[in-house]
């Protein structure tokens, strides 16, 4: 090889390698993942969303959630909890909850994607994938981060991901405010 070959081969094999090493760390990040969810409700694909979503831990969290609000509104319910001896009134209430819950959470992602995620279901993620890493600011606390944006004519949206062994993430919590807004909300059909 001469000379000037070289003078051209080296900076685009080192452009190349930036771009490899660019292109594997933004797969690695929670915005990429959000960026993927947002497209497989775009493509009507539920099973893809559901890639992006630990239904189980997002439905314990929710459970957890609307069982103590609600025992904290009728401490008679509590009592009557306790007395049965199932454990804590808490706990019984969140793991009588979760199957209803983990189902609600099912049906609220099928009909994000067949609507194509267009902005009228509970959740509504950024479009785009210039949307996903500027309309997001991300909290991290090791091994979660916190993902908060503003939805379009709603209240602020905070939801923790974490990240799985193939360096994708997964929602696994929303926060408190946005699920007690889900509660007091009329059911979209």
């Amino acid at each position: 090889m001469t000379g000037r070959a070289l003078r051209w081969l080296l900076p685009a094999a080192l452009l190349l390698l930036v771009a490899l090493g660019a292109w594997y760390y933004v797969m690695g990040t929670p915005q990429y993942s959000l960026y993927r969810m947002g497209a497989a409700l775009r493509d009507h694909d539920a099973p893809g969303v559901e890639r992006f979503i630990d239904i189980d831990r997002v439905a314990q969290a929710a459970s957890e959630t609307m069982a103590a609000d609600y025992l904290e509104h009728e401490p008679r319910a509590a009592q009557v909890l306790e007395a049965l001896g199932q454990g804590g009134a808490r706990a019984t209430a969140a793991r009588a909850l979760k199957p209803f819950v983990t189902q609600r959470v099912r049906a609220e992602i099928g009909r994000m994607a067949q609507e194509g995620g267009a902005g009228r279901g509970a959740l509504t993620l950024p479009v785009g994938l210039v949307a996903a890493f500027w309309g997001l600011n991300v909290q991290r606390e090791p091994p979660d981060a916190w993902i908060i944006y503003q939805q379009p004519g709603r209240a602020q949206t905070r939801i923790r991901m974490s990240q799985q062994p193939d360096r994708s993430w997964k929602i696994t919590e929303l926060d408190r405010e946005w699920i007690r807004r889900q509660v007091r909300a009329p059911v979209l059909r």
